[in-house]
């Protein structure tokens, strides 16, 4: 319970045409994280005459067909309608449950073949589709750019077709700001006299006004008139291949517009329809291909000799025997399978893979432990501890029962909600869930429920406690109290850690670090207890003595240093006091404000306190509980883990087929 699950390595050797089915199986089981046998075949003697298996003649099919099949499905997902916010709100609360289909564990081959047709056959009616929009979207551009230009081009009434250039002549059209405009044709007469300026009417645009000009001149100015209208802001607008006046190119392009737009929704209505026809075929099927994908590429980890392949795994020992049953049953006997323990230098070097093994009430503060780092394959687990201490020292911190009942409602629904389609929020709803539970239950006991809500505006006396507090450790009267139960309960807390320091050291031989790491503090905490009990100076000074050499010993004279980060560690505790009172003492305030400004102000008042009173409080549950999870995080991470925790694993990855559309007919 307090450790990973025992693992064993397995190494199987069967024949090419069991391969398959033993993959097959084992995928849809999950006991076996396969190993990459590719470098020690490479570099190891032990493997002499084992090749690197092939690779799976269909995979490179298989992953061409789910590449085209998640490519369809991203357009069907495209022309979906966009979710309401209500709609949103409702899939949060209540996901919609997806219907698994029954299906057959097809052979490769027959699957490829099946796939090919179902995504072929959807391609064909999407593909013209899919064309034409595109189509659409560069028709879209040209109207786009044509209407730009007969806008900024309006002031003149001439036809466009009209203004062609010739071998000899050249046509500059575009808009200058009005104010560089008597300086843009002083600098084309300095260059030529061989030049027409026409100006159209002027517009606003922004904060400018600007007026369009033409300019018709030889060829040979074109390049020297361009430079001088590029450094008064010109801009240039082609008229190549219009035809028609500004008015009539406007009212055209509008028209063709709205047309384009007209049919690019029939075409996304269209793909609709085809995503209701054709969309739980596609998810079906694409999630056998990822499967059948999975399944393939692990052929790259064997070893393979003409007619055999040797698969090497990490088993957990809880499920040794009904994996070697399933293998045997599916190879008919015809197969060799090697049981190993791991080695020392496994262990040592981290080598194993962990899975945790922790009773349901504790699963879901892996998560937490997780992000850490796994523990590795040695290590105690602290995920039981962490279950229970995390969501008391949350709730300490936060102590106000209403912000309880609001988190304990949120966590709910991530529990029933997306919990219902993610482990990960599952388990942090779970999280929040008890989070919200011991928050309501501190609240009440030390006397918080939206700051002083109940005794100013209920009692009529902001001094009056709640009738479930413990007189003792009412936050607003005794707050001494509250930071001498927080040393306690930190020491309670950092004697666990010891204690499974100590376990971990005295198995493995660390006599040093379970001198310097732990014994050394809970002798001077036993010196301690021994003054206060006996009020003798020498068990004092004799604990502590020997206190101070066992740290010497084991971390080395600069090892005395460590007495002040012992110190800090029990003092970091007193940080569930400065968040207690810091809930309540934002919540007061919010309360307060509220009652000030409804009474000094008639009316109005009354509005702007039930603004800042809503406003204060909901700013303290989101930042007081956002600090309460980090600030218990931190006493686990630093003040728990740092006293005994190496982590540093990696955890077991199974070989497991993921079904969310599919099932396995039995």
């Amino acid at each position: 319970m307090f450790r990973p699950a025992k693992m064993q390595k397995i190494s199987i050797v069967t024949l090419n045409q069991y391969t398959k089915p033993v993959i097959d199986i084992l995928h849809e089981k999950g006991y076996i994280q396969v190993e990459d046998l590719t470098e020690s075949i490479q570099e190891n003697e032990e493997f002499k005459g084992l090749d690197v298996s092939k690779q799976d003649p269909h995979a490179s099919r298989i992953a061409s067909l789910s590449m085209k099949c998640n490519s369809i499905l991203d357009t069907l997902k495209s022309a979906e309608k966009s979710m309401s916010m209500v709609d949103v709100v409702k899939g949060f609360i209540s996901p919609k449950k997806i219907d698994s289909k029954e299906v057959e564990n097809l052979p490769t081959e027959e699957l490829v073949d099946k796939a090919d047709e179902i995504i072929n056959k959807v391609d064909a009616v999407l593909s013209p589709i899919e064309s034409r929009i595109n189509e659409i979207g560069t028709e879209e551009t040209k109207y786009k750019e044509s209407l730009n230009v007969a806008n900024q081009l309006k002031g003149f009434d001439i036809d466009f077709a009209h203004l062609q250039e010739t071998k000899y002549t050249k046509i500059v059209s575009g808009r200058i700001p009005s104010e560089h405009l008597s300086e843009a044709k002083k600098g084309i007469e300095g260059i030529t006299d061989q030049v027409d300026i026409f100006e159209g009417s002027s517009s606003s645009d922004g904060d400018k006004t600007y007026v369009p000009i033409m300019i018709v001149t030889a060829s040979e100015f074109e390049e020297d008139i361009s430079s001088v209208l590029r450094r008064l802001e010109f801009e240039k607008l082609d008229v190549t291949g219009l035809s028609g006046k500004p008015s009539e190119i406007i009212e055209a392009s509008k028209g063709k517009l709205d047309e384009l737009k007209k049919e690019r929704k029939q075409c996304i209505k269209d793909i609709g329809e085809v995503g209701q026809r054709s969309k739980e075929h596609l998810l079906v099927i694409n999630e056998q291909l990822e499967l059948e994908k999975e399944r393939t590429e692990i052929y790259s980890y064997f070893g393979e000799t003409n007619s055999t392949k040797a698969i090497k795994a990490w088993v957990v020992k809880d499920d040794v025997e009904d994996t070697l049953s399933i293998i045997d049953e599916v190879t008919d006997g015809n197969s060799i399978i090697q049981l190993e323990d791991p080695t020392e230098e496994e262990i040592e070097n981290n080598k194993v893979p962990v899975k945790q093994q922790n009773p349901g009430f504790a699963k879901p503060y892996e998560l937490l432990v997780n992000m850490y780092s796994a523990p590795n394959y040695k290590d105690i687990d602290p995920t039981i501890i962490m279950a229970i201490c995390f969501p008391f020292f949350f709730g300490y911190c936060l102590t106000d029962a209403f912000y309880g009942i609001i988190l304990a409602i949120v966590g709910l629904v991530l529990y029933t909600g997306l919990g219902k389609t993610s482990k990960t929020y599952k388990s942090f709803g779970t999280i929040v869930t008890q989070c919200g539970i011991w928050t309501f239950i501190l609240g009440l006991a030390t006397g918080g429920f939206i700051g002083d809500f109940v005794p100013r505006f209920i009692f009529g006396d902001s001094n009056a406690p709640l009738p479930t507090v413990i007189p003792d450790i009412n936050a607003f009267v005794h707050p001494e109290n509250i930071l001498i139960l927080a040393i306690i309960i930190g020491l309670i807390h950092l004697n666990i850690a010891f204690l499974f320091g100590i376990i971990d050291n005295v198995k493995r031989g660390n006599t040093k670090q379970l001198c310097g790491g732990q014994l050394c503090w809970v002798l001077i905490e036993l010196a301690i207890i021994g003054y206060l009990l006996t009020n003798s100076i020498y068990v004092l000074a004799a604990l502590a003595i020997i206190a101070l050499l066992l740290l010497v010993y084991g971390a080395g004279p600069m090892g005395v240093m460590d007495i002040f980060g012992f110190l800090g560690d029990i003092l970091s505790y007193s940080r569930l006091l400065a968040l207690c009172l810091s809930t309540g003492g934002i919540g007061m305030t919010a309360n307060l404000l509220g009652q000030l400004l409804s009474g000094m102000i008639p009316y109005v008042g009354i509005v702007l306190g039930i603004i800042v009173f809503f406003g204060v409080h909901l700013f303290n549950i989101a930042f007081q509980s956002m600090g309460s999870f980090i600030h218990s995080l931190r006493l686990h991470f630093v003040e728990f883990f740092g006293n005994f925790y190496e982590g540093e694993s990696d955890e077991f990855v199974p070989f497991k087929a993921s079904r969310i559309y599919t099932k396995l007919k039995k």
